[in-house]
């Protein structure tokens, strides 16, 4: 069994290495592709004149910002969670600019007639494809609702139908023709593409609006979904497609760069939001988790409380005191949005542990096995599971039990076990949302997002329980 969760881990740690450096590897792509398209460029510009060498300054100048801008996220953002998806629009933002830059490089020489009409087909698959790889960016941020999933599949309708178009297009012309002097054909107006751009933008523009965004942000994302609409607009133009090329070029630099800059604002904006989302639901989680853990144990911590009073008032005394500090770090606790450290947490679950033997004076042992306490754990994460190992495992069965509370550290991992004799349960069968098990779901949550770590459970009816939480070096 350690053997196999070593080479987990070890496949776990390779799959990591290679995620972060998949994103270095396609800006590495990108800066070759960058300086080849260059290359071509500036080679054919010897036969061009001063418009169409203003367009090809300006699919450099777009080429070069959005490879710079594609790194500058990889080494700043190292692409997680929703800026994966940042990034892929990026990246196909750019290979649309570079391919519309290899057309422009290629138009109106017939001998390049051929290439320019594959790509010419790549140039305008892609530029579609920027629908649905904004949409799969701005969905992250939306809550998933019947609108998500009906523009989810309006959007993947489109792209497939209009590449449908494009693959047909190489028999039969329906989206645009190369005639032999390399220029489009005046008998193909470009329809298709328009009526899939309206398509789209309108399923994006309603996404948007029944949003509950600020309209501030709503205009800028719309602004955003403009530049594929622009292109098959001033494509269908002849005189843009036969004339005026340079055109094309020129919507690049004014069109696609405040997007990118719109686009990258409004990100940092919806980001701090989420941040801000998640600090608030795992304080929210705290506080949800002490309400349900306050009610049963002050109750029955004053009742023997009560009890000591004419039994032992010295023994009362005490145990007032330790109660009042118990009730003090659990409102300290619950004020704290970081981790603490595993003393701290430590000494909180000694008093409990104190408190609870008061009660089961013969029935509850409790054993301590501690080789390393500075390590950070989320406030309230690991008494938890002592409270459910006394109050579900021993406490139920009738000769009582023994907790055993440890704590290791290995190359990887500091580990805590907490562990007991009693009762058990059927993992397999268990729902830890409900009261049955206190805050199992919430403090696995709050350990994966606070620390990086894990909690499982291995449990057995009548075997007990074993909780062993894995927190990463």
């Amino acid at each position: 069994m350690e053997e196999s969760d070593t080479m987990k881990q070890t496949a776990e740690k390779l799959i990591q290495v290679k995620y972060k450096e998949a994103p270095f590897g396609t800006i590495g792509v990108m800066c070759v592709l960058s300086l080849a398209c260059i290359a071509i460029l500036i080679r054919n510009g010897i036969l061009r004149d001063g418009s169409d060498n203003i367009a090809q300054i300006a699919y450099i100048f777009c080429l070069v910002f959005l490879t710079v801008l594609s790194g500058y996220m990889s080494i700043k953002k190292q692409t997680a969670g929703v800026m994966r998806f940042f990034m892929l629009l990026l990246i196909n933002l750019y290979i649309a600019v570079f391919f519309s830059a290899l057309l422009n490089s290629v138009y109106g020489i017939p001998q390049y007639a051929h290439q320019l009409a594959v790509f010419s087909t790549l140039s305008f698959f892609f530029t579609m494809l920027c629908f649905l790889t904004l949409w799969l960016y701005l969905k992250q941020f939306f809550e998933e609702s019947a609108i998500t999933h009906i523009v989810t599949t309006f959007i993947s309708a489109g792209i497939a139908i209009y590449s449908g178009a494009l693959i047909l297009n190489f028999h039969r012309p329906v989206v645009f023709l190369v005639t032999g002097n390399g220029v489009y054909s005046a008998d193909v107006p470009d329809y298709i593409s328009v009526i899939i751009d309206f398509f789209c933008i309108f399923s994006l523009c309603a996404a948007t609006l029944f949003s509950k965004w600020s309209r501030t942000r709503k205009l800028g994302f719309l602004c955003c979904v403009l530049y594929p609409l622009l292109f098959s607009v001033l494509s269908m133009n002849l005189y843009v497609s036969n004339n005026g090329v340079s055109i094309l070029g020129l919507l690049n630099i004014v069109v696609i760069l405040p997007i990118c800059l719109i686009f990258f604002n409004a990100n940092d904006e919806l980001e701090k939001d989420i941040l801000r989302r998640e600090k608030q639901q795992t304080e929210l989680q705290v506080s949800a988790m002490i309400s349900q853990m306050q009610p049963h144990f002050l109750y029955n911590s004053l009742a023997v409380i009560a009890a000591l009073c004419e039994e032992d008032p010295t023994l009362a005394a005490k145990a007032t005191n330790a109660f009042a500090d118990y009730l003090r770090e659990n409102i300290s606790f619950a004020n704290k949005n970081v981790s603490i450290s595993f003393s701290e947490e430590l000494s909180h679950i000694k008093i409990y542990v104190w408190l609870e033997k008061l009660r089961f004076p013969n029935k509850l042992n409790i054993e301590y096995d501690i080789k390393c306490e500075e390590f950070p754990v989320p406030a309230l994460s690991v008494q938890p599971m002592v409270e459910n190992a006394i109050k579900h495992g021993i406490c139920k069965t009738k000769e009582g039990g023994t907790v055993r509370i440890s704590s290791f550290d290995t190359n990887e991992y500091y580990t805590v076990t907490v562990s007991d004799n009693g009762a058990g349960f059927d993992v397999s069968h268990a729902s830890f949302d409900n009261r049955e098990h206190l805050g199992i779901e919430n403090t696995r949550y709050r350990i994966r997002e606070m620390v990086g770590g894990s909690l499982d459970i291995v449990s057995a009816p009548g075997k007990g329980t074993t909780v062993t939480i894995r927190i990463p070096k």
